[in-house]
């Protein structure tokens, strides 16, 4: 039984080895919001860190596994302002919606039904991508994730989904607040759930 459990952790940090990561603070979600006023409250409140700004952004991608057009106007904010184009669609938020090439990662959200729970801790294949409580996000950084102090920050977000941690790089918004400046790797096909 020792061994197995010896082997079990070796098997779950590889993936730090092998991508010299260093652990961040985890950010635990009290309860998924199901207002954009809600969310930009939570938001006001955990995106003051790289690591709280990654949380919003899987949040972001949870709710839009549940609710699409709550989830894409969580997504619109959780992007960098100056990554966002003025819009009068009713997706946009605050007359700001997602750029064009943001707008084709939400399609894969859609295509990969699992990446909506994929990011929280305990979602793996093996449970159907089902999160412990309360919802958690893990975040890591590496030798080449520059440095917070400069307000840019490319952080690496857990998932038991895919053989390596996703990066998404985030700036220091004008409000304070870190967002999302590029998150393509977030929106990439898991392994199905079994």
């Amino acid at each position: 039984m020792k061994t197995f459990i010896s082997l079990l952790v070796f098997c779950f940090s590889l993936p730090l080895v092998a991508q010299n990561l260093t652990e961040r603070n985890p950010v635990s979600i009290p309860s998924e919001p199901t207002t954009v006023e809600e969310f930009k409250s939570l938001q006001s409140k955990l995106a003051s860190t790289p690591e709280g700004g990654a949380a919003m952004l899987v949040l972001a991608i949870s709710i839009y596994g549940k609710n699409p057009e709550l989830g894409t106007k969580a997504v619109v904010l959780s992007v960098l302002s100056k990554n966002r184009q003025k819009s009068t669609k009713p997706s946009a938020v605050d007359g700001m919606d997602l750029g064009n090439g943001d707008k084709y990662l939400l399609g894969q959200l859609d295509k990969y039904k699992m990446l909506s729970n994929g990011y929280w801790k305990g979602a793996e294949p093996a449970n159907g991508y089902t999160p412990s409580s309360p919802l958690t996000v893990e975040t890591f950084t590496n030798p080449y994730s520059g440095e917070e102090s400069a307000g840019k920050l490319k952080l690496f977000v857990a998932t038991r989904g895919a053989s390596s941690f996703r990066p998404v790089s985030l700036e220091k918004d004008a409000d304070g607040l870190w967002r999302a400046k590029e998150m393509s790797s977030l929106f990439v096909g898991m392994m199905p759930p079994k």
